[in-house]
């Protein structure tokens, strides 16, 4: 009997190392743990524009949505689920910048993690042109669902040389909120 039960301590000790690397790889771009409280077949965020170059915010919010299966992402004219801005916010250090505005209860991990209202915003101090507003922009918003950055060439790789999703974000985005 002792021998078995020395086997199994290692056995399940490498189930828990398999367990731990698959969890990992499934979330490796989330932010942090935030994400909506939404989630299955359609996930519906509706998105108001702020900005003065509102064109460039409204070609990454269609790229998104028609990028992502379960991504509904409705542009209305009231301040709603993510804001989307633009100004001079001087020398700042940051082109872009996405905060969470407020966050609502989650009994699942007994904490404060579902995003109510976020804030994506483009610092115009630095002079950018269209195709980096639209890169900002993109990245900006899919902070505010809860994905962080990746090295998958769009919007959400720091040195992407595409201003939109690519596949590997639609990838994030339906893992994060398939299940949820």
């Amino acid at each position: 009997m002792k021998k078995r039960l020395g086997f199994i301590g290692p056995m399940v000790v490498g189930l828990l190392l398999l367990a731990n690397i698959h969890a990992y790889t499934a979330h490796a771009h989330n932010w942090g743990s935030y994400h909506w409280d939404k989630g299955g077949s359609a996930i519906y965020v509706y998105q108001y524009n702020y900005a003065a170059y509102a064109n460039e915010a409204e070609l990454a919010r269609r790229q998104a949505w028609n990028t992502i299966g379960i991504l509904y992402n409705y542009a209305v004219n009231y301040h709603t689920d993510v804001s989307v801005y633009d100004g001079n916010f001087g020398n700042t250090g940051w082109g872009g910048l996405a905060s969470l505005e407020s966050l609502d209860w989650d009994w699942g991990c007994w904490c404060y993690d579902h995003i109510s209202h976020g804030h994506a915003r483009v610092n115009m101090y630095y002079g950018y042109g269209a195709w980096s507003r639209q890169f900002i922009f993109c990245q900006e918003v899919f902070h505010t669902y809860g994905i962080d950055h990746d090295n998958s060439g769009g919007c959400m790789d720091y040195a992407g040389t595409f201003n939109g999703l690519v596949s590997h974000n639609n990838t994030d985005f339906y893992n994060k909120y398939r299940n949820h």
